[in-house]
């Protein structure tokens, strides 16, 4: 049985920081946002964690060849299934029925790939941060797999702030800025992602979990271990001498150095590699429009005291 952590969040949320973090475990391996392997990776060409375009990258090659033989599925037409059958605004259906011919054609293609990934890599968990609350629904049906759930939350005023300022692509098949949100889009779909990532989280019965930003942030070495613990990993992992193949990459309870990666698709901040020292990023607090943390906090008032943030936060 195939171990996968899915980790859902609207986006902003820090699961790319985690995701790298998981990732530098010796029995850990991060595909990155999956979903997007057929657009991104495969039809788009856009480059693998590692730097090669992802079509190119030797691991992937090896994988897709264990999944699916010498048949693959078309890139185009599995994108045109997910869209189809994988919108947010699916994820109802999808956890209502299990006969829908799409969702169905689709968990079986991403079931060979898991499977693939955890035997070319020899990975005791798979790490897949593809975020959406679709695919978290769609996992928790798929045979062969043993699924874990993470719901990854963060302030929606941090959130916006983070969605309102440029960053870019650092890939040069597409050059330019990743998309902005304002803070109406931004909070909007902070709310409604997360109603649905919890209403998915039924379909994880002991295997879901809530983790903040913040706390994440606040003990990252702890959170990350006691994570690891929680999907069945042994309990020496991130103490272990480094001989150890569950030893951790932290040097301390901030320090962690990050090995390269094979993510299908991510944040840019996913081809960083290195010793980081992690901080939280709380610039928001100084820099953030008046306007745009009334507007977000409005719209993300629903869940504001479930996830514990302050109504109007403090400054930094």
């Amino acid at each position: 049985m195939t171990k996968v952590l899915f980790i859902a969040a609207w986006g902003r949320s820090g699961t790319t920081v985690l995701d790298n973090i998981l990732n530098s475990h010796e029995s850990v391996f991060s595909v990155g946002e999956l979903t997007y392997i057929w657009s991104r990776g495969l039809r788009q060409r856009r480059p693998c964690g590692c730097g090669a375009p992802f079509p190119e990258c030797p691991l992937w090659q090896q994988i897709l060849r264990v999944a699916y033989d010498d048949d693959p599925p078309s890139a185009a037409e599995v994108s045109a299934l997910q869209r189809r059958s994988l919108r947010i605004r699916h994820t109802p259906t999808i956890l209502r029925t299990r006969n829908n011919p799409d969702v169905e054609r689709y968990r079986g293609l991403i079931g060979r790939l898991y499977r693939a990934v955890a035997d070319v890599t020899g990975a005791t968990l798979i790490v897949d941060s593809s975020k959406s609350p679709a695919d978290a629904a769609l996992l928790s049906g798929v045979d062969g797999v043993e699924p874990y759930l993470l719901h990854v939350v963060r302030d929606p005023r941090a959130v916006a702030f983070s969605w309102s300022r440029p960053t870019s692509h650092h890939d040069a098949s597409t050059p330019g800025l990743t998309h902005r949100h304002g803070p109406v889009d931004s909070s909007v779909s902070w709310l409604g992602w997360n109603l649905l990532i919890e209403g998915t989280a039924r379909t994880y019965p002991r295997r879901h979990r809530r983790l903040r930003y913040e706390d994440f942030l606040a003990e990252p070495r702890n959170t990350v271990e006691e994570l690891l613990r929680f999907v069945g990993l042994p309990d020496s992992v991130g103490s272990a001498p480094a001989s150890d193949p569950f030893a951790g990459p932290f040097a301390d309870q901030r320090t962690v150095s990050l090995r390269p990666n094979h993510t299908v698709s991510g944040n840019p901040s996913r081809f960083r590699t290195g010793e980081v020292s992690l901080r939280r990023d709380d610039r928001w607090l100084d820099q953030q429009d008046r306007r745009q943390r009334l507007i977000s906090t409005l719209v993300s008032l629903p869940l504001l005291p479930r996830y514990r943030y302050p109504l109007w936060p403090g400054p930094r």
